[in-house]
């Protein structure tokens, strides 16, 4: 490993002016703390971390087959109650509630995900 330009980081620091901050339970601090001592790193440096990871790769592959199964139970909820009812279903409906699941399916996703369902 090559050893630490103190220079450089002095000069990566300045520019870090900034500050954001979020509030977490005694138990997602003693959490985070625990991990970023793991990794050995700061606090603060492993929050930024995850932060500007997240900010790069926002799509993975879990948020899309999550995405995607969700789809799924909205279209089959959409599309057999009116079979099941015995209600009939024209190509064009077919098309709107497809229409339909495309455009909610990532935000319901998010909703369950966040109510922790």
């Amino acid at each position: 490993m090559a050893p630490l330009n103190t220079e450089s980081v002095r000069e990566r620091d300045a520019h870090r002016v900034f500050p954001v901050t979020i509030k977490l339970t005694e138990d997602e601090r003693r959490r985070v703390t625990a991990y970023a001592k793991s990794q050995r790193v700061a606090r603060g440096q492993w929050m930024r971390s995850a932060v500007l990871i997240a900010l790069e790769r926002p799509a993975t592959e879990a948020n899309i087959a999550l995405d995607e199964i969700v789809g799924v139970q909205l279209l089959l909820m959409n599309v057999l109650k009116p079979i099941a009812t015995g209600q009939p279903l024209t190509a064009a409906a077919f098309d709107d509630i497809v229409a339909e699941v495309h455009k909610l399916k990532q935000s319901v996703a998010r909703k369950l995900v966040l109510e922790g369902n």
